[in-house]
């Protein structure tokens, strides 16, 4: 038999297979090698039936960080606490307020041991006033390069360095300070009271951008110089550039010592 008789053979019976026939036939392809059905449609034996998928969890909500502005800081400033503590803690000598710059946790974050204190006597001619100690000040402020543009803008002004007090608005150096929120949280008033105790006949002060901690400063008449009001009465004041650009920059100097010779005149 070949594989051309099969097919003859099972039309000869009129298309029905008995049951003994129907198994003969299908052992008879057995044994040509063929076990399985075939079809002109193409099934995927393979493919693995489709599951349905997990949900994946949605990520969680992360806000963005909400803009701030300067009175919104300033706002929020309110919540922190006051610089210096207690408005009656604070010191009524100038000896004590040195030893109270150096100790008060409440001045300024960080070690205590990076503050610097001021220094000078009472009286003094001049009080020079600095946003905060360069990162060279050791024990001594303005004890680095700035502080010898300081000694060489008194020299030429004919003060020595026993006519002026040092100090600054802040005992440590801070990244980037907030003036505006510092000032709204105490620094001005205690700035006001360091210049009290120190009772200077002059106050310059190096950094426009202090400008928010001298909020009390008037002119009795427009023509006049602005002052400093204090409880003992108003002490003139200049405000001038940043000591690090004028370092810089010869034509700010020039500006910068005109304006004292105007001052001072």
């Amino acid at each position: 038999m070949t594989m051309l008789d099969a097919p003859s053979n099972t039309a000869a019976n009129g298309g029905a297979l008995s049951q003994r026939e129907l198994s003969g036939v299908l052992a008879w392809w057995r044994e040509a090698g063929v076990d399985c059905s075939f079809a002109d449609d193409a099934e995927g034996w393979l493919e693995l039936p489709e599951e349905p998928a997990e949900k994946t969890p949605l990520p969680p909500k992360v806000e963005a960080p909400r803009p701030t502005t300067p009175l919104q800081r300033a706002l929020d400033g309110a919540e922190r606490p006051a610089i210096g503590g207690a408005r009656a803690s604070w010191p009524d000598e100038l000896d004590a307020f040195r030893h109270f710059w150096l100790t008060e946790p409440n001045l300024a974050e960080g070690a205590l041991s990076m503050r610097v204190p001021p220094r000078g006597e009472v009286g003094a001619r001049l009080m020079i006033l600095v946003p905060q100690p360069e990162d060279g000040d050791g024990e001594r402020l303005l004890d680095g390069q700035l502080g010898s543009l300081v000694a060489s803008f008194a020299r030429a002004a004919g003060l020595s360095d026993a006519e002026i007090y040092h100090a600054s608005v802040l005992p440590r150096t801070l990244p980037l300070p907030d003036w505006a929120e510092l000032a709204q949280r105490g620094l001005a008033e205690l700035t006001r009271h360091h210049i009290a105790l120190a009772k200077p006949q002059r106050v310059l002060v190096f950094g426009r951008g202090l400008l928010p901690v001298f909020t009390r400063v008037f002119a009795p008449e427009e023509a006049a110089p602005p002052a400093l009001d204090l409880p003992g009465g108003s002490v003139p004041l200049m405000i001038a550039p940043r000591l690090d650009r004028l370092m810089r920059m010869p034509g700010h100097r020039k500006h910068f010592w005109n304006q004292w010779l105007d001052w001072t005149a």
